[in-house]
């Protein structure tokens, strides 16, 4: 019999439904080829318990919760239902601990005392919140009340700062446009000479890297002089100096020397007063000559007496 494309399409239809139905489900973790058995449990706070999170037994996996719900008759109080497996035995002292771990994680835990009298399924289990959870709740809720008073407090303080100033940040705000329009129409007015100053830097450029050339040119031929520099027989020039030096070391010697001439004339004071007064004598003489010339260059000159008498007449001349 010929299958009709219609049936095959609405088989496979069905088929891809279920499966997702089933592969949700098991991601939740319902279990369905695992018989299971319902318990419930009474809290006044989950702390973020949701359905499927994992009921377990020492550390391992034994069930989930399958449904959550408030009961607003009994003060607003948590009503969570979990499925167990059937093969676990639930007594009437078993306690089913709310706990959180560190990642932030809700399950609970089952803590089975005596199995002597079990649960009958249905039944609700004594509930309890691990303490470590509401101390967990109070250090992580008081941090964040206060760094939230905090930031209130600044977020007022900033709004009020930014009332105080908004004429200020007005006026700057169009002090910076009045700015940009004048830097722009200063540029629009100097785009001539930006591009000229940019062309002569340019040629700038080129003109220094023309200089930089004949630089290297000139440190070549300056290579060239300071190895002929190094050729020169510096031991001559040494040698020449050296004579230099002890020629010039004999002659201080001389002049050191007080019984010679240079240093008679040197070291004795007596010979320059006297040639010092020679020289105030040859001066006077030379004036007098050039005053009275007729005192030394007439025909028979004159006498002592008569250079007298001109000298007292002309004194005397002189004072009245």
């Amino acid at each position: 019999m010929k299958i009709s494309k219609e049936v095959r399409v609405g088989s496979f239809a069905v088929l891809t439904i279920a499966i997702l139905y089933f592969g949700f489900n098991y991601l939740k973790g319902i279990d369905f080829f695992h018989n299971s058995e319902k318990y419930y449990v009474i809290y006044s706070d989950v702390a973020g318990l949701t359905i499927s999170n994992p009921v377990k037994i020492s550390g391992y996996t034994v069930g989930r919760v399958s449904n959550i719900s408030i009961n607003q008759e009994f003060d607003n109080s948590i009503l969570v239902e979990m499925d167990v497996d059937q093969s676990i035995i639930i007594g009437d002292s078993t306690i089913a601990l709310l706990v959180v771990d560190l990642l932030g994680s809700v399950s609970i835990i089952l803590i089975i005392g005596d199995i002597s009298k079990p649960l009958a399924p249905g039944d609700t289990v004594f509930a309890r919140v691990d303490p470590t959870l509401n101390e967990l709740l109070k250090s992580s809720a008081l941090p964040v009340a206060d760094n939230l008073q905090i930031t209130i407090r600044r977020l007022n303080e900033l709004l009020s700062d930014f009332r105080e100033n908004s004429e200020n940040l007005k006026k700057i705000i169009e002090n910076t446009a009045e700015i940009t329009a004048k830097t722009n129409a200063m540029l629009g007015e100097n785009r001539a000479k930006l591009t000229e100053t940019i062309s002569n830097f340019n040629e700038l450029s080129k003109s220094m890297s023309h200089r930089m050339e004949d630089l290297g040119t000139l440190m070549s031929k300056y290579g060239g002089v300071a190895d002929s520099l190094m050729a020169i027989d510096m031991q001559s020039t040494l040698d020449n100096a050296s004579e230099l030096m002890k020629t010039m070391n004999e002659a201080l010697v001389l002049l050191q020397d007080e019984n010679g001439t240079i240093g008679r004339f040197l070291k004795d004071d007596s010979i320059y007063v006297n040639l010092n007064k020679t020289l105030v004598d040859l001066d006077l003489l030379l004036i007098h000559m050039n005053e009275n010339p007729k005192h030394f260059f007439g025909p028979f000159g004159k006498s002592q007496k008569k250079i007298a008498k001109d000298l007292e007449k002309q004194a005397n001349k002189s004072n009245e």
